[in-house]
């Protein structure tokens, strides 16, 4: 049905491969996986609990397997060594990655259609996983299955970071695991710390108060720092912008780039139903209220004193943005830190980014009563099977997904592709503690203090919402804020008009 490639992993530019290139020209992967073709096919050999761990992970040798994946840094590690899964287990595997929305739109038509060309998927938590999760298997009894490995670690929710086997793994039903944790882009703020020191007292001088970023810096402070620099820009000084928004054509950003700012005032969501674990009949959305609209009202001034081409910059594009100088703070996903970092193509590294928690809620913009967060969201990949595939290819196929969510693995894309691990050991491996400081050889660890051990917590976290109208949720909150933005509708005609196509979307 699609353009199959003669190599078995192939690529365009992404945001999780240009992190990788740091922002650079693009090269070509090249080869390294193992090409079998479009369909799986299977071969097995009895084993029973007593049988040896050796013959437990070889019982389907002979076997090929494909996995659909988004082009990220761990789909890339596993190709340069997916020898060493066929040494393991005997059974080959093509890895096809793409940007998101395609491999969104493959998943889709593969899982609707009843078919298992792509046994093995990459479940993105609410593009994929909210729409299509009542079409992957069902992985909990596999796990403990006495006639399959297991990994030393196991699969509960200790064993990955807060939140993230709920995140890509659960929806609608708490029992049901659907996918593992396989890699993570969470929301946290890179700032140039040395132009706010160089700024900091004339910006105190007619503020108030030091230009400094904080656990407790709020938004109305990330405003202010917009607004400062926007004006010494306007008055011939040699600053950048301070501030960028994440717009462009990808709804999803868009979406959780305007949710960040909504959550931390009063913890707002867009419905009354469970955050993480989602729900079919999400019922009447909040949006419309006296806490959205003044909501919109702030993000629409925060737009107004961002960088001009606001509009224009997704996530990949405002973290070049950042890189080439021309805005002092982005509040990006930390697995981007590792092209900040790079000195080659990024004037911001060097020391001169620092890496905080998201912003911090205004108490005088809360209106609902709610509690001010530093709202952080995120976007978990999991790997999950497709439930369309026979008995014997879900079991060849989790072999792959619990090798590839190792922690040896997971390290090894930390340390060599500067990934963003899952698994809670691998932050505790001597070296990837002491990564957590400069000088570092894993960029991405600078973020961990911001990201795993304050983000991602709760009550700071907001997932949601997962409905299996997602993807149609991002596009509606994408274009009527856009509209907004570009002076079309006020934010109290953009919260009415989100409310009515909310309403309506849900049948409510």
């Amino acid at each position: 049905m699609f353009y199959k490639p003669k190599n078995a992993i192939y690529k365009s530019v992404s945001r999780r491969r240009f992190m990788e290139l740091g922002g650079s020209a693009v090269t070509m992967l090249g080869t390294g996986a193992l090409g079998i073709g479009m369909n799986s096919t299977m071969m097995s050999t009895r084993v029973q609990a007593q049988s040896s761990e050796d013959a437990k992970w070889k019982q389907f040798a002979g076997s090929k397997l494909v996995f659909l994946s988004e082009n990220t840094p761990p789909s890339f590690a596993i190709r340069d060594k997916i020898k060493s899964f066929y040494d393991l287990t005997g059974i080959e595997v093509e890895i096809l990655t793409d940007d998101l929305p395609v491999v969104q739109q493959k998943a889709g038509i593969d899982l609707r259609s009843g078919n298992a060309d792509y046994p093995l998927q990459y479940v993105q938590d609410k593009p994929i996983g909210a729409p299509f999760a009542d079409f992957y298997a069902d992985l909990s009894p596999m796990f403990g299955d006495d006639t399959l490995p297991q990994d030393p670690e196991g699969y509960g929710d200790e064993v990955w970071y807060d939140n993230f086997l709920t995140a890509c793994g659960r929806y609608y039903d708490g029992a049901k695991v659907i996918a593992l944790p396989y890699d993570a882009a969470v929301a946290c703020t890179f700032y140039r710390k040395d132009i706010y020191e160089a700024n900091s007292k004339a910006f105190e001088a007619e503020y108030g108060y030091a230009m400094e970023y904080t656990n407790d810096t709020t938004w109305k402070n990330v405003l202010d720092f917009a607004t400062y620099f926007k004006a010494r820009k306007a008055a011939g000084e040699d600053v950048p912008y301070g501030y960028a928004q994440h717009q462009g054509t990808f709804a999803w950003t868009t979406q959780l780039d305007i949710q960040r700012m909504m959550f931390a005032h009063g913890r707002w969501t867009d419905f009354d139903i469970d955050d993480k674990i989602g729900s079919k009949t999400p019922g009447k959305t909040k949006w419309g209220d006296e806490q959205s609209v003044l909501m919109l009202e702030k993000f629409k001034a925060l737009a107004d004193v961002s960088h001009p081409d606001n509009l224009a910059n997704g996530t990949l594009e405002l973290n070049t943005v950042y890189q080439s100088g021309n805005i002092a703070m982005q509040i990006q996903y930390h697995e981007f830190a590792a092209s900040i970092e790079d000195e080659k193509t990024s004037v911001a590294g060097g020391g001169r980014t620092a890496y905080a928690p998201c912003p911090k809620g205004a108490p005088e913009w809360i209106l609902n009563g709610g509690e001010a967060v530093n709202g952080t969201n995120c976007g978990i990949g999991g790997i999950g099977i497709s439930g369309n595939a026979t008995e014997e290819i879900k079991r060849a196929a989790y072999l792959f997904a619990i090798w590839s969510t190792s922690k040896q693995n997971q390290y090894e894309v930390l340390s060599g592709l500067g990934g963003t691990p899952t698994r809670k050991s691998v932050l505790a491996l001597p070296d990837v503690v002491a990564a957590r400081t400069r000088p570092t050889t894993m960029p991405n660890a600078l973020t961990f203090d911001a990201v795993y051990d304050f983000g991602i917590k709760d009550p700071n976290f907001v997932l949601g919402p997962k409905i299996p109208e997602a993807n149609e949720y991002h596009s509606i909150i994408a274009s009527e804020t856009q509209k907004m933005l570009s002076n079309a509708q006020t934010p109290a005609e953009t919260a009415s008009s989100v409310q009515s196509l909310l309403d309506s979307l849900n049948d409510a």
